[in-house]
């Protein structure tokens, strides 16, 4: 305002003091600049003096109004520059141009040699592992071809073949938005081989009852849901009653969420608040650095040498091709946003592979990769 009006701040700092305040230029740069004011000063008085001295110099009653909000830009609905790549596969000739025995990223996980796990993935999977024995709540959520699944496969295998103790629970239903009560306690009648119980009532005690003494003979119970993200508020309500369950100081069960980036939107409605003040959400990271040493990972357990395949421009390439332009609006600056998840560097590998198939390149070079 003051300089829309042209008015310079050591005239005002004079008329300030001539209305009997005292007021340093350096003290009005910071109001200006900072909305910092001095704590000895009369706040009310000063901005009295000041609306006179604008208002003298020609400022209207509309700039007036709004002289003393304090203006801090926001950001709006953040617009991602990201085009995802169609899904492709490797073709029959790109496998047989680069002498593959199979397709490293079609159904190749066929073992736990076959998992890539970075430390982000390492502590996900011990904080899953915690849910059961502390009987905590999580809740996994991460973009599509994230790696969620992988996960989730890791821990069951884990699970199976180093904690015994541990009883899984998972329901069954394929479609996720068709999980009611009725899903959820069949699946633990199943996992604690309950008897059908003829009242909903009766069922109810009779799951109570076997948390409780499965826990006295030394188990731990967790229910793993995946896709949660179709889960409706009333089951999360739910879920989070049966997680209240306790036998003496420990829960009887721990639970684990799975789901696409929509679930943490759906954990942050009010109607759920009860659940997500209990539960310890946790993001998907994307690869990042990590991507050389993916793709290492991925070539040699069909046995082959990336390098040999890649040039290390070529691999910092692939990783650029993940990365997108999140714009936040007018007076903020442009933020970057890591894509770099293992599903967009599949795709975006087998597309370079199968146009260096088709002229005939055998090294994959950083200009190649950007002709795609």
């Amino acid at each position: 305002m003051i300089e829309v009006l042209g008015v310079k701040q050591a005239h005002i700092v004079k008329q300030i003091k001539e209305r009997g305040h005292s007021f340093s230029k350096a003290s009005l740069s910071r109001v200006t600049t900072q909305a910092d004011w001095p704590k000895t000063c009369d706040k009310a008085a000063i901005e009295a003096a000041i609306t006179d001295i604008l208002q003298d110099a020609g400022a209207n009653p509309e700039q007036l109004s709004e002289l003393f909000t304090w203006y801090e830009p926001k950001p709006q609905n953040p617009e991602v520059d990201y085009e995802e790549p169609e899904p492709e596969m490797l073709t029959v000739a790109a496998k047989q141009f680069f002498k593959m025995r199979r397709d490293p990223f079609e159904n190749e996980i066929n073992s736990e040699s076959d998992v890539f796990l970075v430390e982000s993935h390492r502590v996900i999977l011990e904080d899953m592992l915690s849910a059961a024995s502390a009987g905590s709540m999580i809740a996994l959520y991460g973009e599509c071809g994230s790696g969620k699944t992988i996960i989730r496969r890791c821990f069951i295998h884990q699970i199976q073949q180093d904690h015994p103790d541990v009883i899984l629970i998972q329901p069954a239903r394929l479609d996720r938005r068709k999980i009611t009560a009725e899903s959820i306690s069949t699946a633990i009648c199943r996992a604690l081989q309950i008897k059908h119980r003829p009242s909903a009532e009766e069922r109810d005690a009779a799951i109570e009852d076997a948390l409780i003494e499965s826990s006295n003979n030394g188990h731990l119970h967790l229910m793993v849901i995946d896709e949660a993200h179709d889960l409706n508020a009333d089951v999360i309500k739910l879920l989070k009653r049966i997680w209240e369950l306790t036998h003496g100081f420990r829960r009887v069960m721990g639970i684990v969420l799975i789901g696409q980036s929509e679930l943490r939107k759906k954990l942050s409605g009010q109607n759920v608040r009860e659940f997500t003040w209990r539960c310890n959400q946790i993001q998907m990271q994307p690869l990042g650095v990590h991507v050389p040493a993916y793709l290492r990972h991925k070539f040699a357990r069909v046995g082959l040498d990336a390098d040999a395949i890649f040039t290390d421009d070529a691999i910092s390439a692939l990783r650029g091709k993940c990365h997108a332009r999140v714009r936040q609006g007018i007076a903020l600056d442009d933020t970057d946003l890591d894509r770099s998840y293992p599903l967009s560097i599949n795709t975006w590998t087998a597309k370079v592979m199968n146009l260096a198939a088709q002229i005939g390149e055998n090294k994959i070079t950083e200009k190649l990769v950007h002709k795609v």
